[in-house]
């Protein structure tokens, strides 16, 4: 019931430091991926609908498109967090490191095929 996996930002930092060697970061990734199977995990933790809605994106584009998970999550932390994405989001814009339409792989099918194989695509994710 603990909602630590869904804390990792999987930065890798755990398992670069290991002594043991030991893949922290792909551990998570597992039991983040078991949970969300087996459905199990607290009712209102945001990792699971999050990494739901960041997989369709990835199938549909080939890409992340953080705009795209924005509007699903803005509201999540009141006024004030909506406000903070706002400015990051303007910010980001401005600098060129996010596009108001998401971009595209240049084979999505080859893409799909390869991620499907990983993924079973025809499976709500």
């Amino acid at each position: 019931n603990s909602d630590t996996i869904w804390c990792c930002s999987s930065c890798y930092n755990c398992t670069v430091r290991c002594p043991k060697d030991i893949k922290i970061t792909e551990m998570m990734y597992a039991l983040k991926r078991y949970c969300i199977w087996k459905h199990q995990y607290k009712s209102g933790v945001i990792g699971p609908d999050f990494s739901r809605r960041f997989v369709k994106i990835v199938v549909k584009t080939g890409k992340s498109y953080e705009p795209g998970l924005a509007p699903s999550f803005i509201f999540k932390y009141g006024i004030r967090g909506m406000v903070d994405n706002m400015i990051m989001g303007m910010s980001l814009f401005q600098k060129k490191r996010i596009s108001v339409f998401p971009k595209k792989v240049k084979n999505i099918g080859s893409f799909r095929r390869i991620l499907n194989r990983i993924i079973p695509l025809g499976v709500e994710q």
